[in-house]
């Protein structure tokens, strides 16, 4: 009998094409596992062909355990697959437990190796591997405006080539607004809340080296007169909300180009760093944006657990 494998991340809300998920659970037949690499002493990926059945694409599954513990993680992955089911479904790691009363589930052939958690990422069409998410951890809650044609204001992909991991986060400013009375204040929700729209996470997104800022779509204001001069500033600060000061912007776009990207070399981040909108002028500008949209490409190496870069 054929073995399948199920995998679920901590809090699964995937959709049916799977682009928009921010969270997955899969079912994949055994035959499908292509390799297994160790990725740093405490994270090992595992991957299959695509299940969106593209020929060059692959499905990865990303297992966290205790450090060092690689080679035995592997191994015990290849026991799991060849082991033995009454009806040939086998749950190799369940970690879906957001919401739920129900405990992690692991198959009993990692015992013993520390497994903490899975992330399930869809391939690109390239063959390497990236995901859709609005990740809490690195979006504040005052930062998401009210875009919601297509999916939520902010999404973060990241994928890997050549060994740089390559973060790109798109936003859509529409909800957001400016207070228009000083320049390199914050913009966001007028309600308030934490207004940075990325969190420098080094376990995420490597050392970022530099990265690219692309204007898709110009900003424009609903109501008032929001500024289209924006700017944009890295803070040590993750509280800092609508109309607060978030210091010299670090980022003077200049004006805006639809179509047009910056090249950054990116500032002496330090880890927890946050990434602010500001206004570029101090214009009374008082207002609320219609539209708005900006990409960020961000560069970064990867480092090992005693803080080198692999």
């Amino acid at each position: 009998m054929e073995n399948y494998l199920y995998f679920a991340d901590p809090d699964v809300e995937g959709s049916a094409e799977g682009y928009s998920a921010d969270n997955w659970a899969i079912t994949v037949p055994a035959k499908n596992f292509l390799n297994a690499q160790p990725y740093s002493p405490t994270l090992t990926l595992f991957f299959f062909r695509s299940i969106q059945g593209y020929d060059e694409g692959t499905t990865g599954v990303f297992i966290t355990h205790a450090s060092g513990k690689n080679k035995e993680i592997i191994n015990a992955f290849m026991a799991c697959i060849s082991s033995e089911s009454s009806d040939g479904f086998i749950v190799v790691a369940d970690s879906d437990v957001a919401g739920s009363s129900k405990n992690a589930e692991y198959s009993k052939v990692f015992n013993g190796l520390g497994i903490s958690g899975i992330s399930v990422m869809n391939s690109a069409y390239d063959g390497s591997w990236q995901r859709n998410t609005v990740e809490g951890t690195h979006v504040g809650a005052g930062a998401k405006g009210t875009y919601s044609e297509g999916g939520a204001p902010i999404t973060i992909k990241r994928r890997v080539e050549a060994g740089v991991i390559i973060t790109q986060l798109w936003i859509d400013i529409t909800g957001l607004g400016g207070k228009g009375d000083a320049a390199d204040d914050v913009i966001g929700l007028a309600a308030g809340g934490a207004a940075y729209i990325y969190r420098n996470i080094v376990a995420d997104n490597g050392i970022i080296f530099k990265y690219e800022i692309s204007c898709i779509e110009l900003p424009a204001a609903a109501s008032g007169a929001a500024t289209a001069d924006i700017d944009f500033n890295w803070n040590a600060s993750g509280t800092l909300e609508y109309d607060g000061a978030a210091g010299t912007s670090e980022v003077d776009m200049g004006g805006l180009v639809a179509g047009q990207t910056h090249m950054v070399d990116a500032p002496a981040l330090t880890a927890n760093d946050y990434l602010y909108l500001t206004e570029g002028d101090d214009a009374a500008t008082d207002g609320v944006y219609s539209a708005g949209q900006f990409l960020f490409t961000f560069y970064g190496m990867p480092v090992n657990s005693t803080g080198k870069i692999y």
